[in-house]
């Protein structure tokens, strides 16, 4: 059932979808008008936002800390609409654009990008004991979140599959918390985590090649059935999440 290779088919589609141009033009439109969606969605953080916004800067964190954005603004977009894998790509893209100063269309990329990763990586391991234990938005959704961030920052290939590593071992979120307010902070977590992860890798952190498929990676101690396909037939070519 997995994987136990140093190397992976799986990490090595996923960075590679990462770093290639993206032509398709209705991709390119859906993920412009879900940012811009995200945007609107999440311009104000409303009390619950600056409490934890807060928080966090109590913590230590300074104001400007965009880990501290992208965790509000997941947060946020999770207390407002129903929280997908797609919540924490478009909190992570939204604050590291902007400290980038991304362009739209390079925000845009990146958001697509990550959100098809997520869905593909979702389908590969979805069921019904997956989703009874794990919280979908925040478990899935670093993944894709942290092969976004990895092309916002033009990571090379060997540092994209490390950042890709390093937000699986910090995917987490109970699907008990489903409900409580706890949920959203989760999933702003899941894109904080994954900004830490891609500058990790960045600045020369490694983790294991095969983090989503190898022995003890991702697939194999949360999932209950993983299926390759659903991740690699097509990628880059055909977009499972033109629905998103």
């Amino acid at each position: 059932m997995h994987n136990p290779a140093a190397q992976s088919a799986v990490s090595d589609a996923l960075v590679g979808f990462a770093a290639i141009p993206l032509m398709d033009q209705r991709a390119q439109f859906i993920a412009r008008q879900t940012v811009r969606e995200a945007r609107e969605r999440s311009a104000t953080a409303g009390d619950a936002g600056r409490e934890l916004t807060a928080l966090l800067q109590s913590q230590g964190h300074v104001p400007n800390d965009t880990r501290v954005r992208a965790w509000v603004l997941g947060a946020t977009l999770a207390r407002r609409a129903p929280a997908s894998t797609a919540t924490p790509v478009l909190a992570a893209v939204i604050a590291m654009g902007d400290e980038l100063a991304a362009s739209d269309d390079e925000i845009a990329a990146a958001a697509a990008v990550g959100i098809e990763a997520a869905a593909r990586i979702l389908a590969a391991v979805d069921s019904d004991e997956f989703r009874a234990r794990w919280n979908v938005a925040s478990a899935v959704g670093i993944l894709g979140a942290a092969l976004a961030l990895a092309r916002l920052h033009k990571l090379d290939q060997t540092r994209t599959r490390h950042a890709l590593g390093i937000a699986a071992t910090q995917a987490a979120g109970l699907a008990r918390n489903q409900g409580e307010a706890l949920a959203a902070i989760e999933t702003g977590k899941a894109a904080a985590d994954a900004i830490e992860a891609t500058l990790l890798a960045k600045h020369g952190f490694t983790s294991a090649p095969a983090s989503i498929d190898g022995r003890r990676g991702f697939a194999a101690l949360m999932a209950y059935r993983f299926d390759v396909a659903s991740i690699t037939d097509g990628l880059g070519t055909r977009w499972v999440s033109m629905n998103f």
